[in-house]
Parts: C-alpha cells; sequence; structure tokens
C-alpha cells in the first residue's frame, strides 16, 4: 500500500474551493438550526406560490443568522450567513445559485451553478463545496420545490422524493454516533412538513423525538441489545414506517391511520421502557459507588473510633 490512500491523493490535486466541508464546521448545534430554517422558508415560499413565474426577493433574519432567497427568471439564489451575534464558533457564509430547471436541468434538476461555503479559521480565509454536503441535501430539494412551484408545478411528487432523499441519509449515519441519528431523524420529520398528516401521527412522531433525545446523554450505559434497539428504531423502522405510509394514496392513509399509529405508539412505548431501565440502572450505579465509598472509608473510621482515636473530621476538644 502506497503512502497515501487514494482519496488524500486526490484531494491534494484539488483546489481548495472544490473540497467538500469539514463535518465540523457545520455541525455545531447553531448552524444546524440555520439549515433547518432555511429549509422552513424554501418550503413556505413553494407553498405560498401563485403557480406564475415570476421574481420573488425574500429576506429572513434572525439573532444568529441571516437567509436571502432571490428567484429571477434564470436563478434562484441563496445567501446566508452567520450574524455578529451568532453563537456559532465559525462564523460562515453560504452562497447556492441554481439555474432554473427550463433554462439548465442536470438529472431532472436545475443545475448547480454555485455551491459554496465561505468561513474564517486560524486566521485565514477559506471557501469550501457544498454540493455533495449530506447535511445541505435537504437545502437542494427545498430549492427544487420553489423551482418548480413558481412554474406550476405539482410538487407532492418532488416533496416524496426529497423526503426519501432524508431517508436515505438517515440510514447512511454511523450507528454508533448516536447525537447525529437523532439530529438525522429530526430533519427526516421535519420534511414531512409538505405533507398532510394526521395531528396524532405528528403528536406522536414529536414523542418519539423528545424520548429519544432524554436517552442521548447516557446512551453509552446501555447494553448492545438496547443501543441496538434505538438505533434500530431511529434508522429503519420509523423510516420504513413512514415513507410507506406517505406513499399511499389519502384514501388508503385513511384506512391506514390507525394502523400507524398503533405501531408509533409501540415505538415510543419501547423508548420510554428504556428510559426508565436508564433511571435504574443510574440508581443501581449510585448504589453501587456508595458500597464502595462505605467500604473504603466507613471501616477505618469504625477502626480508629474503637481505638479510642477522634474522627479526623471531628473537632478536638
Amino acid at each position: 500500500m502506497g503512502l497515501f490512500s487514494t482519496n488524500a491523493f486526490i484531494d491534494f490535486f484539488t483546489p481548495a474551493y472544490k473540497r467538500p466541508v469539514e463535518d465540523h464546521i457545520i455541525s455545531d448545534d447553531t448552524t444546524i438550526r440555520m439549515f433547518n430554517d432555511v429549509e422552513r422558508l424554501l418550503q413556505r415560499m413553494a407553498e405560498n406560490a401563485t403557480g406564475k413565474n415570476e421574481r420573488r426577493h425574500i429576506r429572513r433574519r434572525q439573532k444568529d443568522w441571516d437567509i436571502r432567497v432571490k428567484v429571477t427568471y434564470n436563478h434562484i439564489r441563496l445567501l446566508v450567513s452567520d450574524t455578529k451575534h451568532s453563537r456559532s464558533p465559525i462564523h460562515k457564509r453560504l452562497r447556492i445559485l441554481c439555474f432554473r430547471k427550463y433554462i439548465k436541468s442536470e438529472k431532472d434538476y436545475g443545475k448547480v451553478k454555485e455551491a459554496t461555503i465561505h468561513y474564517l479559521k486560524d486566521g485565514r480565509r477559506h471557501v469550501r463545496a457544498l454540493q455533495n454536503v449530506p447535511a445541505i441535501k435537504g437545502i437542494f430539494f427545498a430549492i427544487h420545490r420553489v423551482d418548480l412551484a413558481y412554474v406550476g408545478k405539482k410538487i407532492d411528487t418532488v416533496s416524496l422524493e426529497r423526503l426519501q432523499g432524508h431517508e436515505q441519509q438517515l440510514k447512511k449515519q454511523p450507528a454508533h454516533d448516536i447525537k447525529m441519528l437523532i439530529e438525522e431523524a429530526k430533519r427526516y420529520l421535519q420534511a414531512m412538513d409538505s405533507f398532510t398528516i394526521d395531528p396524532m401521527l405528528d403528536n406522536r412522531l414529536t414523542r418519539i423525538l423528545t424520548h429519544a433525545n432524554k436517552l442521548e446523554k447516557d446512551f453509552h450505559l446501555f447494553g448492545y441489545e438496547d443501543k441496538h434497539t434505538v438505533r434500530r428504531l431511529l434508522r429503519d423502522d420509523l423510516p420504513n414506517l413512514m415513507g410507506a405510509y406517505l406513499a399511499l394514496s389519502k384514501r388508503n392513509q385513511l384506512e391506514q391511520r390507525d394502523n400507524v399509529f398503533v405501531s408509533l405508539s409501540k415505538m415510543e412505548l419501547s423508548l420510554i421502557g428504556l428510559h426508565d431501565r436508564l433511571e435504574q440502572m443510574k440508581v443501581e450505579r449510585m448504589e453501587h459507588v456508595m458500597r464502595l465509598q462505605e467500604l473504603r472509608y466507613g471501616a477505618s473510621d469504625e477502626k480508629e473510633r474503637l481505638n479510642g482515636k477522634p474522627h479526623p473530621r471531628k473537632k478536638r476538644e
């Protein structure tokens, strides 16, 4: 085997602005919330479009980030940047420029003309590529929906494609990284916003994520079987169930709604049971620590008292 791997060799000759951005640059909580807000804004634009091919310019400014979307007859431009008040450890600026599909397309989508992220690190300015970064795929799906919505195309099929894209990304998440797995599951559920879901199902999905979040901090305390149960639920069972349900016609969805509700309820109960087991494990761990403390320090205290020696922690008269 050579000194360098094939990927490292290729990266060496790839210009910096064409290399995908490193995960740690965009994986902090503030940046993840910023990406989710971008997707929601683009989704609302698609839903509120009149179907006419018209120009549109929207800006959304929050404390931590600023989002600008500009739709013209030739392009859709997205500019996203951290504000000076952003809590993100690395401030960044995203630039995405896509051709409208009827102007120039690639793989049935509007061709991407630019997708870059600019940031300052170690006193130097860096530029990296975004087009093949998994965390950004939802944004490209949302841009495609806006493109079609502004020429009056039906977007149900596009929404399902976007959901399937998030499903594939969820299943690609490393099984050992429970934090990233939960974050990707959140993105998957947010991708369902473009569908009309029964409030009971929506509430149950939200509760499932809430219970999964409660397990994250002490997840390492679980044994192999319990860890596998949580990972399988998030990576496979949940997306398989909801993907199959949303692919049905409205009539068949109505017929299957109760069955889906029961399945989601069982998932929730499973997570609640694991949380109760986790609490019991923590109690047992505390009791074990107290027993060790008693064995190590309680016996010596008793011995000193029998020998007539004052306890070191008591004030001598």
